[in-house]
């Protein structure tokens, strides 16, 4: 389909968008004088990271679906009332139980509240879907005639890694800094309880790298492991990733947008994450070792915070002081210095939100099932061989350097070679994951890289449209790092030649499991960063 034909295809659909509001004013809830009135109050996105939390009525947020107001304006009595609801493909059951009310007087109103049971399905979607939420009650009015009435609305599942701040309406906030952060309990879903294979066995060797220390033994010791905890993100060269969409250098995240989360395994996996990410991997970390977690929720910023076994104090941690994951980040020490001022500004102007995991935990913020990994995971990604060499690496001097090559790496004869063929990954921020290959040739320091992927995406008119790209790269191997530059690339779609958007773009790469693998980032002019996994085939 030609791309004039997408952008009508687009535009269609958003007039439809229109009639179809228009229509809901025209036939939406209230009730003429004289009969039962429903106002149905809903939220219109349902978060499914947190999907559990809906089902939990004591959940420190107000987590219910639906709220429906009845009314009774027939100037008569009412008896029986009785309401359920259902949520079309990712609700336990086809229809919630009856909520029932024995009568309600003339003027007398009711609110009853819906906290659907969601299944796993509602945490599998790796971008948005709709739903539908039905609702159908039932009544006997003053002359003994029994009533039925439904209505219904169209909600939008958000897919597992996208994270609502707020939910208020403008009407409802009063200008506080939490009115924009009323969610901050949810964010213990994306806090791993329990993944072994991954946040479990880093954990377990920052601990062995503090002497085998009881974490909870003493605060002495809990500082020692939290530091490792800590040393193991830089030695794995983990990073801090800007959002691409936030233009503020000052702040960490848009807390007025809503927000992509990666769990714990999915940072290990990329290497990179945002201040959230990482607050939420370090807090992980800190829990499978018995270390009680917190996370420190800001203006644009997130930060992890232990508390101390013996005096109970809190000891908070800058995370995105791994910086770049190279030369460019804290020590520990760096780190929890730069926390604590944060904290104690923080503490002193009340603009913040405590996020007392363990708690929320307990109180139905539970974590969505993640898939099962295979025990040797981390070997296969490439994070067990930096995490056996105990000590953060630091960045080597660029190739091509001037003058007499003072600084420069030679690839000598025991560097890695790249010549072959490898099969790629691309993680996007969305979540998603793309799967290709790259032709490498290499002759001395100077490397190219051609790029092939081919994948389906859905255009603006609804349909699958077949994609294919071609992206070479020109740059530099000084034996360990790869440096590239893509200044032209071909993209088609369903056959058709398509110019490509945010040139030029740019890969850095560290070669890893000797030689056999290449892990890094991807990065374009317009600012999105995607991480990149290469294996030599």
């Amino acid at each position: 389909m030609k791309p004039s034909v997408l952008r009508l295809a687009g535009g269609v659909l958003a007039g439809l968008g229109l009639v179809l509001g228009a229509l809901a004013l025209l036939l939406g809830p209230g009730g003429a004088k004289g009969e039962l009135a429903l106002d149905l109050k809903f939220k219109d996105r349902v978060i499914g990271g947190a999907y559990k939390a809906y089902g939990a009525p004591d959940c420190p947020v107000p987590m219910w679906l639906a709220k429906s107001v009845f009314r009774n304006q027939t100037g008569g009595r009412i008896t029986d009332l009785r309401v359920h609801y259902r949520v079309s493909e990712y609700a336990e059951s086809d229809w919630s139980n009856w909520h029932r009310y024995p009568a309600l007087e003339p003027g007398q109103t009711v609110v009853d509240l819906y906290h659907p049971i969601f299944t796993a399905q509602a945490a599998r979607l790796t971008s948005r879907a709709p739903a539908d939420m039905y609702l159908e009650y039932e009544y006997v009015d003053a002359s003994g005639k029994k009533n039925t009435l439904t209505d219904s609305r169209r909600l939008t599942m958000m897919s597992r890694h996208e994270f609502l701040f707020s939910d208020m309406t403008a009407g409802e906030r009063s200008g506080a800094f939490q009115d924009d952060d009323t969610n901050y309990p949810l964010m213990a879903a994306w806090v791993s309880r329990s993944d072994d294979a991954v946040v479990g066995r880093l954990a377990s060797m920052a601990n062995k790298k503090a002497g085998g220390l009881g974490a909870s033994e003493s605060d002495e010791s809990c500082v020692r492991v939290l530091a490792e905890l800590y040393e193991m993100m830089r030695t794995i060269h983990i990073s801090y990733q800007h959002p691409a969409n936030l233009q503020d250098p000052s702040l960490s995240y848009d807390i007025k947008s809503v927000q992509s989360l990666q769990f714990p395994r999915d940072t290990i996996e990329k290497r990179s994450g945002t201040c959230i990410d990482l607050a939420i991997l370090m807090a992980s970390m800190m829990n499978s070792v018995n270390i009680e977690p917190y996370l420190v929720s800001l203006d644009g910023h997130c930060f992890p915070m232990a508390r101390l076994p013996r005096s109970g104090q809190f000891l908070p941690v800058e995370a995105t002081g791994v910086g770049d994951g190279y030369a460019k980040s804290m020590d520990f020490a760096e780190a929890n210095k730069s926390a604590l001022e944060t904290w104690k500004k923080v503490t002193s102007n009340g603009r913040y939100n405590l996020v007392d995991v363990r708690a929320f935990w307990t109180a139905g913020v539970g974590n969505p099932e993640l898939d099962p990994l295979p025990p040797d995971i981390l070997e296969k990604w490439g994070v067990m061989e930096l995490a056996e060499r105990g000590a953060p690496a630091t960045r080597r001097a660029p190739a091509g350097g001037g003058g007499g090559g003072g600084g420069q790496q030679q690839v000598g004869p025991g560097a890695a070679a790249l010549t072959g063929n490898w099969a790629c990954v691309i993680h996007l921020p969305t979540g998603q994951s793309m799967t290709g290959l790259c032709q490498v040739a290499q002759q001395g320091s100077q490397v190219q890289l051609v790029f092939r992927f081919s994948y389906q995406q859905m255009g603006q008119d609804g349909m699958m449209h077949q994609v294919q790209e071609q992206n070479p790269f020109q740059g530099t191997f000084d034996g360990v790092n790869v440096q590239a530059v893509c200044q032209q690339a071909q993209v088609s779609i369903d056959g058709m030649m398509m110019p490509a958007q945010g040139l030029p773009y740019r890969v850095a790469l560290q070669v890893v499991a000797g030689g056999r693998g290449m892990q890094g980032q991807f990065a374009n002019a317009m600012g999105v960063t995607a991480s990149l996994a290469l294996e030599r085939q």
